[in-house]
């Protein structure tokens, strides 16, 4: 299926961001009318954020969404929030499509197309067929929902910039490294302290515990680097 735009249209809202919204009557229509199609949506769930890819009237809603969720999880919460999510669609794949106030539900959503900046977006057509055929896929054509690998957010910007990419992974594992960072900070040095007579405890010994810090420290420079980029 493809959607056709006007020249000049295939990126209405290439890097923007919306101010976060709830999911109530009298903003509705506000957000709605900010929407285009292939804008990616976040919405926020206290403890995570689930994303979701707008693909405007789609087959079965007037504002449908197509977001991966993990239907190995019984919490509506978990699975992507939505109905449709819960039971409606049978085939096994990880990829559904749903009503947007349905998956919006009671948190607050904003349009999130940040990731832009890093990676060009493709045209609102062919993001829209993209969604589509994902969500239409077989169950083998599509992975199926890794927290770390292929989240919501991973699919969400797969599909509009061709990178599975999830700044809640690389937050979360640049947390655990730092926190193991400052575990080894304390206790590398107390380690090479009760080794010091192996080397003696004047310089010879200052300059094991100097050089094993400064390794972690370097080791540590170059692996956040890595996750951020």
């Amino acid at each position: 299926m493809i959607v056709l735009f006007p020249v000049g249209e295939e990126y209405p809202s290439k890097g923007f961001v919306s101010e976060w919204f709830k999911n109530v009557e009298i903003l509705k229509d506000m957000f709605t009318e900010m929407l285009h199609i292939g804008d990616l949506l976040e919405f926020e769930r206290g403890h995570y954020r689930h994303w979701a890819v707008y693909i405007g009237n789609g087959s079965k809603y007037e504002n449908e969404v197509v977001h991966l969720c993990n239907l190995g999880s019984t919490s509506r919460w978990f699975s992507g929030g939505s109905k449709f999510t819960e039971g409606q669609n049978n085939s096994g794949n990880p990829v559904q499509a749903g009503d947007l106030f349905d998956v919006w539900a009671d948190s607050t959503c904003r349009i999130n197309n940040s990731y832009d900046e890093k990676s060009h977006p493709f045209p609102c057509n062919e993001i829209f067929d993209r969604a589509i055929r994902f969500s239409i896929a077989s169950e083998k054509e599509f992975e199926r929902y890794n927290i770390l690998k292929m989240n919501c957010e991973h699919f969400a910007h797969f599909v509009r910039n061709h990178h599975a990419e999830s700044q809640q992974v690389k937050d979360f594992l640049l947390g655990v490294y730092e926190n193991g960072l400052s575990v080894a900070r304390v206790s590398i040095p107390m380690i090479v302290s009760l080794a010091a007579p192996t080397f003696g405890r004047g310089m010879l010994g200052q300059i094991a515990i100097t050089g094993t810090v400064a390794l972690f420290q370097l080791g540590y420079d170059m692996t956040t680097r890595r996750i951020r980029n």
